[in-house]
């Protein structure tokens, strides 16, 4: 009897002084479709990247979240594109919330690809553990055919459109909202996916929501206005577990969406790539009857985005004559470049002049001073002033801004 007192006393004990934790349980959810595929005619013509994604959800706040792209099989024709991630960091998912990771797959446009596979899985990490999406699982290479029915309409920025073929100027660490408008057959498609190869080392996509004109699927929210939080319809439920006898095929009935208009509406930020010009594809596919299709339209309507990084200007200033005379004048020079592939704003500086031999320099009296390749900037020295400024230049695309000033 003492025994169980103790025994008792020491569990309340031990229950009052030593706290519970809550560790996160992550899940792991793939969210596109396993089919990918090149031109069922010519491989070299058509698609050949394609978005892997997967949800991460949480059901307690953590920070640090490693997302793990890992091969489960070898198949050199299918690859993550070279240079892409193969680890996504989300730096926090809240308590019950969910964050995507979107890694690319390429493949080699050679025959050879046709209806092979490679399989994967992706696993998530914080401080409490490992989760994996289900598996085994696999990306599938399809015969696309290019059809009409499948069209870009066009793409906004911030809702603005670009034309086919135009560009779009996109800041570093800036976020963006990027619209992609597309259109299918008039009923929609038992799967469709459509979306932009937004290369994952230079954007990170926050967030996706799309509308369907037509859906009659109970597995897909729609129709418009109601939206998706995905990139794919998988309007018939898919089978995409290689070991079923179903495998690539609807189980869940004959349902579609799609539709005439179909709106993606990306929310991005740009992380890096300050200095390149990026050609962003769009590209519609679908899976009806018995076959698999494609926008014939596919790079038709590419775009650019021009990444620029402000951070990424120089400056650099020199004195004509050099070295300068007390009691003489020289002209101060100073060079701003910008390396960027589109036209930089607001750019300014200050600069304290400095002593020369005990004395002060001074802008010259009268002010002498000019600027070439600037754009329409703000630049008065004043005549004694023992500083200058300059702003509001705009320096053209891979150019220079010069600003001179008699000392």
């Amino acid at each position: 009897m003492r025994g169980d007192r103790i025994g008792i006393l020491g569990a309340a004990v031990f229950g009052l002084f030593v706290p519970m934790f809550a560790h996160a349980t992550l899940t792991v959810t793939p969210i596109t479709w396993n089919v990918v595929g090149l031109d069922s005619n010519s491989p070299t013509s058509g698609p050949k990247d394609f978005p892997v994604g997967a949800r991460v959800c949480s059901n307690v706040a953590t920070t640090n979240v490693a997302v793990n792209w890992i091969w489960d099989s070898a198949n050199a024709n299918v690859n993550l594109r070279p240079g892409s991630l193969n680890t996504i960091t989300l730096p926090a998912i809240g308590a019950g919330v969910c964050a995507d990771a979107y890694f690319e797959i390429e493949v080699n446009q050679v025959a050879a690809a046709y209806d092979t596979t490679r399989r994967y899985h992706i696993t998530a990490t914080d401080g409490s553990g490992t989760a994996s999406s289900p598996t085994p699982r696999e990306v599938y290479v399809e015969h696309l055919i290019s059809q009409n029915r499948n069209s870009i309409i066009g793409i906004k920025l911030n809702g603005v459109s670009i034309a086919p073929g135009g560009s779009m100027n996109l800041v570093v660490g800036n976020t963006y909202t990027i619209e992609l408008d597309g259109g299918t057959a008039t009923q929609g498609y038992n799967q469709f996916e459509a979306f932009i190869s937004f290369p994952n080392t230079i954007f990170q996509i926050l967030s996706v929501s799309t509308t369907y004109s037509a859906d009659n699927s109970p597995y897909v929210p729609g129709p418009a206005p109601i939206a998706t939080d995905k990139l794919y319809a998988d309007a018939c439920l898919w089978e995409s577990d290689p070991t079923s006898p179903n495998y690539r095929s609807c189980i869940g009935g004959d349902f579609k969406a799609g539709g005439s208009a179909v709106v993606t509406t990306y929310t991005i930020k740009v992380i890096s790539g300050g200095g390149t010009a990026q050609t962003l594809n769009s590209l519609l596919y679908d899976f009806s009857g018995s076959s698999y299709h494609y926008n014939a339209d596919f790079g038709v309507n590419a775009v650019v985005a021009n990444i620029v990084d402000p951070a990424a200007l120089t400056i650099s200033k020199a004195f004509s004559p050099t070295p300068t005379v007390a009691g003489g004048t020289s002209t101060l020079t100073f060079t701003i470049g910008n390396p960027n592939p589109s036209a930089v704003g607001g750019a300014n500086f200050t600069d304290a002049l400095p002593l020369l031999s005990g004395s002060q320099m001074v802008v010259a009296t009268p002010a002498t001073f000019s600027t070439s390749g600037c754009g329409s900037p703000t630049f008065a020295p004043t005549a004694g002033a023992a500083s200058i400024s300059f702003s509001n230049g705009n320096v053209a695309a891979n150019s220079s801004c010069v600003v001179n000033v008699l000392v």
